[in-house]
C-alpha cells in the first residue's frame, strides 16, 4: 500500500529571529516492510541545508538559516509503500531460554537494554514492574503483548498530565500521558525483564472506512519495537493496544524520545513570543482526499 505524506510547520516570530539552526528527522525510514519512494525537503526562506544519518541509522537534515526572519516554514513530502508480506512469525522462547545469550545480546544491543534519558530505572519503575515480571517460562512474545496491553489498561490517555520532557515516573506519577509516555514505560518494563526495546516515530496513517478517533488521534504517533527471536524488531502500539499495521509508517528509532525529535532547534532573537502550528495529511494513493489534521501551539 503506498501512502502520500505531506507535513508543514511554520513557525512565527514576534520579532525577528536570526542565527536559526534546526535538526529534523521527517525522512522515512527504509525497511524490509517499508520502502522509501520518494522524498522532498523545502524551507522557506531559502536556507541551507545538509542531509546525514544520525547514530541510529536515521535520515537527518540540518537546516541552517541565519538572516533574520520573522517566519519558518518547513515542509516535507513523502512517498512511502507499506508491506505486509514481508511481516515474520517469531519464534516461541522462553523468557529463561532466551535470556542465556544475555551477555551477548547486552554486547550488541546495549543501548536498549539500559535505562536512557526519558527511561531511568527509577525505583518507581521496578515497584511497577515487579508484580508483572515475567516468569521464565513464559513465552518472550507473550510476555511482550502482556506488557502493552497492561500499560494501556492501566493509563488514561490524557494529553493534558505531561509534555515532551516527561519521563516515565511522570506517567506513574499522574496516571495517564500520551503516546509518547505508554511507550517510554513500555520499554522500561520490557528491558528490565531482559527484552530489548526501542522507541519508534512516525505516523499513524487514518482507517479509510473510520476517520472518527478515539480519543482523537493525530497522525504523527510514537510506539515501539521489541527484539523477539526469529522475527527481528516488532511493533507494538500500547497507545492503542494493537501490534503496528500497515498503517504505522517509521520515520525514526532510538533509545527513546529525546534521540529523534521531529523537528529540534535554536535560534537568537530579542525576544518576544513564538508561535508554531503544523498541517498534517496522510492518503492511500487510491484515496481521492487525504486526512489532515491541524494543531496550534
Amino acid at each position: 500500500m503506498l501512502f502520500h505524506i505531506k507535513h508543514v510547520t511554520k513557525y512565527a516570530y514576534e520579532r525577528p529571529a536570526s542565527h536559526s539552526r534546526n535538526q529534523v528527522r521527517l525522512t522515512p525510514i527504509d525497511a524490509a516492510d517499508q520502502k522509501l519512494i520518494a522524498f522532498k525537503l523545502e524551507v522557506s526562506p531559502a536556507a541551507e541545508i545538509s542531509q546525514y544519518k544520525d547514530g541510529f541509522s536515521n535520515i537527518s537534515h540540518s537546516i541552517d538559516l541565519r538572516p533574520p526572519h520573522t517566519e519558518l516554514v518547513i515542509s516535507s513530502s513523502s512517498i512511502v509503500e507499506r508491506n505486509a508480506s514481508t511481516f515474520q512469525k517469531a519464534t516461541q522462547i522462553s523468557i529463561r531460554d532466551y535470556l542465556i545469550r544475555d551477555e551477548a545480546r547486552k554486547k550488541k544491543y546495549g543501548e536498549f537494554l539500559n535505562p536512557s534519558r526519558y527511561i531511568p530505572f527509577s525505583e518507581r519503575l521496578r515497584k511497577f514492574f515487579w508484580p508483572v515480571r515475567p516468569q521464565l517460562s513464559e513465552d518472550v512474545t507473550a510476555y511482550s503483548e502482556r506488557m502493552m496491553l497492561y500499560v494501556h489498561d492501566q493509563f488514561g490517555y490524557d494529553r493534558t498530565t505531561t509534555n515532551v520532557h516527561s519521563t516515565i515516573d511522570d506517567i506513574l506519577t499522574l496516571g495517564g500521558g500520551v503516546c509518547q509516555d505508554f511507550a517510554h514505560l513500555s520499554i522500561g518494563l520490557l528491558r528490565l525483564a531482559g527484552v530489548p526495546a526501542r522507541y519508534v516515530s512516525g505516523y499513524l496513517a487514518p482507517e479509510p472506512q473510520n476517520l472518527t478517533f478515539n480519543p482523537p488521534r493525530l497522525a504523527s504517533h510514537a510506539w515501539i519495537e521489541a527484539l523477539l527471536s526469529g522475527a527481528g524488531w516488532t511493533g507494538f502500539d500500547p497507545t492503542h493496544r494493537i501490534r503496528t499495521t500497515l498503517r504505522h509508517i517509521t520515520v525514526a528509532v532510538g533509545r527513546d524520545f529525546s534521540d529523534l525529535p521531529m523537528i529540534f532547534g535554536v535560534y537568537r532573537s530579542g525576544g518576544g513570543l513564538r508561535s508554531m502550528t503544523y498541517e498534517l495529511q496522510i492518503s492511500p494513493e487510491a484515496a481521492h482526499q487525504g486526512n489532515e489534521v491541524k494543531r496550534s501551539q
